[in-house]
């Protein structure tokens, strides 16, 4: 339904073109030829086809060029062009940005142990200097890749968490933050008593609302996660501790559960014969505010637990083939339990800062899984299959992702629609630098997957959070 235009004032961009919008069902809404109307708070205000009166009304501004509207707030998006949600990444550890590229060559316990542990300790000896360095240039990175929110582990150290959250709320990108907390099993030099962990997490949450207080409620861009690395470095004192912070400051709380062969056996063992999935259960650890990374090696069992909690999980296909090359997600099964699933880059575990080698892994990934499903000789090969399509891909790292943050209640994040923020990027395929080639006449929807499939950097030509630009890229 139409509503009256805004006046000229109060509009902070007019964009005419295709927009592209993922649905509740995984399926992708291609919508050509609208005009899309972003206000001064950043939420769409309008988005209807050119034909109708409103939207003729808006690009009546435009010709006539009022106010801002007339210096550079009008966007046409062109022929071969379209906005789509900005990219929500479900699972990074910003301080490993410095590993990004190298040290898998080793299983998961090794990894960390040899390269990860030494990476976030030396972040956390010199936040000014050189953890704020590596945060900037992370940042910079996912804006260029079209990210607009990430839900993030830091380190052990108050100071370069408070570093790393400045750095995102100063780069205008969404950022659940977290404190990492682990009292055992760690290296001497990176370790925490249980005391200190709990204190110190609950002053991080304090500062982070300190920094919020100056800032417009819907320019907050930062919030405080609870972060307990995983079971093995967790004792169960610290497990119930976090639990308890963050049932009373009512913040959210993300960790790893089932990530490989070596730590769901170490967990059994540490836990006498129980997993990881199933002792967070019993410490009150899943639920709706709950995110757990990797859970590839979770059980039919497990995803009943996720669904029956409410708990979301972190797809991070690249990092995983890396660190659990026996055993992937069943993320056809999860979505068949009604468990929220998102997309994550998972750096450094992942190579790759952005999300699109993290959609094209996990289609890839999935018709592994389903190629081994009809080899089976148990195989129906009329069930269903196990593979997703490249559609698929793009709601988990949108619309997904935003579910599994819970940012498409508390923002109004992961769609293009009226009254949603405007987290978006402009992608236009063809230009100086763009690896899309195409001859003759394409549909649109052929000119999207072509992106999907080859697309880079140079394809994007802005991003915005919150309707604000903090990224653009004038290369043609």
């Amino acid at each position: 339904m139409s509503t009256p235009p805004l006046a000229a004032s109060e509009i902070a961009w007019i964009f005419h073109g295709t927009i592209l919008t993922p649905e509740l069902d995984r399926t992708l809404s291609i919508l050509p030829s609208h005009v899309l109307v972003v206000d001064k708070r950043g939420s769409i205000a309008h988005l209807e086809e050119e034909r109708e009166e409103t939207s003729k009304e808006y690009l009546r501004l435009v010709q006539h060029g009022h106010g801002e509207i007339g210096r550079g707030r009008f966007v046409q998006i062109g022929e071969d062009g379209w906005l789509v949600p900005g990219f929500v990444d479900t699972h990074i550890h910003a301080p490993q940005y410095v590993n990004a590229g190298m040290a898998l060559d080793r299983p998961l316990m090794e990894w960390l142990e040899h390269y990860t542990f030494k990476a976030e300790s030396r972040i956390d000896s010199d936040p000014q200097g050189y953890g704020k360095k590596v945060y900037e240039r992370l940042v910079e990175r996912l804006r260029e890749n079209g990210t607009t929110s990430a839900s993030v582990f830091g380190t052990i150290r108050v100071e370069a968490n408070m570093v790393l959250a400045r750095t995102f709320q100063g780069a205008g990108i969404r950022g659940q933050i977290g404190k990492v907390s682990m009292d055992q099993n760690s290296p001497s030099f990176y370790v925490e008593t249980t005391r200190t962990s709990l204190d110190e997490t609950r002053r991080f949450i304090s500062l982070i609302n300190d920094l919020n207080s100056s800032i417009p409620e819907h320019l907050r861009l930062v919030e405080p996660v609870v972060t307990p690395r995983f079971v093995p470095t967790c004792t169960r004192e610290l497990l119930v501790g976090l639990k308890e912070i963050a049932k009373s400051e009512g913040v959210r709380v993300q960790s790893h559960l089932a990530e490989s062969k070596a730590e769901v056996e170490l967990c059994k063992e540490m836990l006498n014969g129980q997993t990881d999935v199933e002792y967070f259960n019993e410490l009150g650890l899943l639920g709706p505010c709950s995110l757990m990374a990797h859970c590839t090696h979770s059980l039919p069992s497990d995803l009943l637990l996720f669904s029956l909690t409410s708990t979301s999980i972190s797809h991070c296909p690249l990092s995983n083939v890396y660190f659990s090359p026996e055993r992937q997600l069943p993320l056809r099964e999860a979505w068949n339990e009604g468990v929220k699933v998102g997309l994550g880059s998972d750096i450094s575990g992942g190579y790759r800062v952005g999300l699109d080698e993290g959609m094209r892994w996990s289609v890839g990934v999935s018709k592994l899984r389903e190629g081994a499903r009809i080899s089976s000789s148990s195989a129906d090969e009329k069930g269903e299959s196990l593979a997703i399509s490249w559609k698929e891909s793009l709601y988990l790292a949108t619309l997904g992702g935003a579910q599994a943050l819970g940012l498409d209640e508390t923002r109004r994040v992961g769609q293009l629609r009226v009254g949603w923020a405007f987290d978006a990027q402009l992608i236009r395929i063809g230009g100086k630098g763009s690896r899309v080639d195409w001859f003759g006449e394409l549909g649109w929807e052929e000119k999207v997957e072509k992106w999907w499939c080859n697309g880079n950097e140079a394809d994007r030509k802005g991003v915005w959070v919150q309707g604000r630009k903090v990224y653009e890229n004038e290369t043609e």
